[in-house]
């Protein structure tokens, strides 16, 4: 028998933490890949736990990606990429 879920797709719910995972995994870290998979998880037992799983994961891979595009504009604004030597 499975658990009683109170009227929430738990289907969707897992599709969604799954794609999180999936996409936090490899395009975003650590953070969002194991928040996608607690999401994963929990989508059976506690769905509105894993709902709020698979937000966070969504949130911590767009500040991920917002601070990495960050630091390569700063980056090339620095002149970190720059190849010039100057000899004396």
């Amino acid at each position: 028998m499975t658990a009683p879920t109170g009227g929430y797709d738990t289907a969707s719910i897992k599709r969604n933490a799954l794609i999180a995972m999936i996409v936090g995994f490899f395009c975003g870290g650590m953070i969002p890949g194991v928040l996608g998979l607690l999401g994963y998880l929990k989508a059976d037992t506690e769905p509105v736990t894993a709902k709020k799983f698979t937000k966070w994961a969504w949130i911590a891979f767009a500040i991920l990606w917002a601070i990495s595009i960050l630091f390569f504009i700063i980056a090339i604004a620095t002149g970190i990429f720059s190849a010039s030597m100057t000899t004396y």
